[in-house]
């Protein structure tokens, strides 16, 4: 039978609570979060470690190493579940649960089975009716649903594999290992000498969670150490790609969607189809 753990976040960090559960329903519970398990690993031909700049497809796993929330789940489950503090049924949205997980096996061989939780999930925060002998009548016990696939798995070592960083990360905090741009980093950014940008204000103002990622991953690809302004112009022109350049700095376009173009550039995400020779942009990129 599978215990069943809470992932609570409060202003004091996160806290994993027990969620108490009958034995038939602790049974069933195991059995489902098993087949999702299968499901999760199905067809899975690689695991790839995350750096934020991959997407997997859909035989590929990501995985993240050494993520400090990552032990105080683990620790929980090493815990009998009986000495946690239970989940209050009566005050779900005041708890804050932002996931849930149950744990097979033990020691190093533990896996944690991780799913996401919302509040859209609370069934008594919602009008719900279930029939009940011949007629419908409505639902006033405290009462949840559970997601119908992982977000992530767990082993023993810590190791999270998952894939989806947005899932992930509504769980856990990622930013030990993948962080974004402070705008403090932004304003170092728009004063490299070689960029020019025409109102750092406005631009770390402006700036979205993809500018933010693109330039955290700019300043740790030390490209701006490898190349030039010229090297970097004449690279853009013989693919096609247009870079204005001002007094030896380049121009950082005013708007977003410019500027994500230009740092996806930068970024080795810009390229001409070898065939169409068509330009082409992605949004990840990995060595083949």
């Amino acid at each position: 039978m599978a215990d069943l753990y809470a992932i609570c976040r409060s202003p004091a960090g996160l806290e994993v609570r027990s969620v108490q559960l009958s034995q038939q329903v602790q049974a069933d519970l195991g059995h489902i979060l098993q087949a999702q398990e299968h499901a999760f690993m199905d067809g899975i031909q690689s695991v790839i470690p995350f750096t934020g700049d991959w997407k997997p497809d859909s035989d590929e796993l990501l995985v993240i190493n050494a993520l400090p929330e990552v032990q105080i789940l683990l620790q929980a489950a090493a815990q009998n579940a009986v000495a946690l503090q239970p989940l209050d049924p009566h005050a779900f949205l005041n708890q804050n649960v932002v996931g849930i997980f149950t744990a097979l096996g033990g020691g190093q061989n533990v896996r944690l089975l991780v799913q996401n939780f919302s509040a859209q999930q609370i069934l008594q925060a919602k009008f719900t009716v279930l029939f009940d002998g011949n007629v419908f009548r409505r639902l006033t016990e405290p009462a949840f649903t559970i997601a119908s696939n992982l977000t992530a798995v767990v082993d023993g070592a810590g190791s999270i594999r998952f894939k989806s960083y947005a899932s992930l990360r509504k769980i856990l905090d990622i930013s030990p290992v993948f962080r974004m741009a402070t705008d403090a980093d932004l304003a170092t950014f728009c004063a490299h000498p070689s960029f020019g940008v025409a109102n750092t204000q406005a631009f770390v103002a402006d700036a979205d969670e993809g500018i933010r990622k693109q330039v955290h991953a700019i300043n740790n690809s030390g490209v701006l150490v490898q190349h030039t302004v010229p090297a970097i112009q004449n690279q853009a022109a013989a693919i096609g790609f247009n870079i204005t350049v001002t007094a030896g700095r380049i121009d950082v376009p005013a708007d977003r969607k410019g500027a994500k173009e230009l740092f996806s550039f930068l970024l080795n995400k810009v390229y001409r189809g070898p065939l169409n020779q068509m330009l082409f942009i992605t949004n990840s990129n990995r060595p083949l």
